[in-house]
């Protein structure tokens, strides 16, 4: 079976700087598996979900590896990865750190980067904002990071983060989220501080530790005589390297050793 391979140009995912923890095992396919296994994540992308069938899939060609239809008796549940997103603006924005609470405004539009705090041209200079499209990644982004406030109307819808980093990169007021995984050399991701904490950025070991705002815990359903073993592989290095890949974080190795005991998998 293919497996998916994004083309990206200049933008590259954190997958090669950020190594899987070592105490993740291989995944060891089980011999002779076959039939059917119902699969889904919560809160996932259609990207990080092809990873995992499609990974998944490849080591069990006899097993048919379909959508979770919904949840009921027999679906096994588990902690799967961390989701975190990343405020992305122009490489060339001096913005070196912004209260979570005044992230809201820059969103808002009709407003300028004098309203982060910025002096010089850039106090003039309007913000661009770029939306995304409804649900996932964009209602976590309304809830978690503007508390209340709403992205404006008039905000440049992209449908691809990949393409809203392309979209800030060539434009110096430009401002919007993606998967904190993304990485590009003409953007830079924005240092956040909460209710006058410290400022930090986003990274596995900041979401790890709860210290960034805008990460939760993916979770992984699994339905069929083969659901442990699809569980399994996301819970093993190479499930987790997919999540990576995908622009996630792996999840701390501490929860996947206590739901791998709770499942039987260990």
């Amino acid at each position: 079976m293919k497996r998916f391979a994004p083309i990206l140009g200049a933008l590259v995912l954190a997958s090669p700087v950020q190594a899987v923890d070592e105490r993740y095992r291989p995944y060891e396919a089980a011999p002779g598996l076959n039939g059917m296994v119902e699969v889904a994540a919560e809160p996932a992308n259609a990207r990080l979900l092809l990873l995992w069938r499609e990974g998944f899939g490849a080591r069990h060609p006899d097993v048919r590896v379909a959508p979770l239809a919904g949840q009921g008796p027999g679906v096994l549940t588990a902690r799967a990865a961390v989701e975190a997103l990343a405020v992305f603006v122009h490489k060339d924005n001096p913005l070196a750190c912004l209260p979570l609470e005044n992230l809201a405004p820059l969103f808002a539009g009709n407003v300028a980067w004098g309203a982060a705090g910025l002096g010089g041209d850039w106090a003039s200079r309007p913000v661009i904002a770029f939306d995304r499209p409804a649900g996932g990644e964009r209602d976590f982004f309304v809830a978690a990071a503007l508390q209340g406030g709403a992205i404006a109307p008039d905000a440049k819808p992209v449908a691809r983060a990949s393409t809203l980093i392309r979209e800030v990169g060539a434009s110096p007021g430009g401002i919007g989220f993606a998967p904190a995984g993304y990485r590009s050399d003409a953007v830079r991701a924005l240092r956040l501080s909460v209710g006058g904490g410290e400022c930090v950025g986003p990274s596995e070991a900041s979401a790890h530790r709860a210290a960034w705002p805008l990460a939760r815990i993916v979770r992984v359903s699994a339905h069929g005589p083969a659901a442990r073993n699809a569980i399994d592989y996301v819970l093993s290095r190479e499930g987790q390297r997919d999540a990576e890949i995908a622009g996630y974080f792996a999840l701390p190795y501490v929860f996947a050793a206590q739901d791998r005991k709770s499942l039987g998998l260990d």
